[in-house]
């Protein structure tokens, strides 16, 4: 697992997209709440799935306004350079990437590559992954993960998959 100060890797799974901005909503209130930034590195649009859950769901306007103010479109990895200029502050920084393994591997390497050079930077990495890519490359997914996220918040990789740290160990 990669361990640095400033630098931590998440990892999320989900059924669905609405099942994904659903488990992601609690945790990004509470980064909202204080005052971190959220950046999205997306292969596919999110934006009609967060509007429409916005709208059915029963939540502060203010919390509303700023889940809406996130761009939720998807972005190509040349996209990434646009992100790489916003992210030259030293405020922390929660940066959602969603896609195939091979798309968020590869975001992945890029902000690991900025940050190293950005040491003054806190980064929270979300790597959210559908169900079925998950299934495909658990074992690399797990590997480069330093925390689970899931509906009920943080959890180290060994709570939620114990069996993993025995195969780890054998090893």
């Amino acid at each position: 697992m990669y361990y640095e100060k400033g630098f931590k890797r998440m990892s999320s799974f989900y059924v669905n997209e609405v099942h994904l901005i659903t488990m992601l909503l609690p945790y990004m209130e509470r980064i909202i709440n204080e005052n971190s930034e959220i950046y999205t590195v997306l292969q596919n649009s999110l934006e009609k799935t967060v509007k429409l859950l916005l709208s059915k769901l029963n939540l502060k306007q203010n919390l509303k306004e700023k889940i809406n103010s996130i761009d939720w479109n998807l972005k190509t990895i040349n996209d990434y350079k646009k992100l790489e200029k916003q992210l030259n502050d030293h405020s922390k920084k929660y940066i959602i990437i969603n896609g195939n393994e091979k798309y968020v591997r590869e975001i992945n390497k890029m902000l690991i590559k900025y940050q190293k050079n950005h040491k003054e930077n806190d980064f929270i990495l979300i790597n959210c992954y559908e169900i079925v890519e998950f299934n495909k490359n658990i074992v690399n997914i797990l590997d480069n993960t330093d925390k689970i996220l899931n509906t009920s918040g943080e959890h180290e990789v060994e709570k939620i998959f114990p069996e993993y740290v025995k195969e780890k160990k054998k090893a």
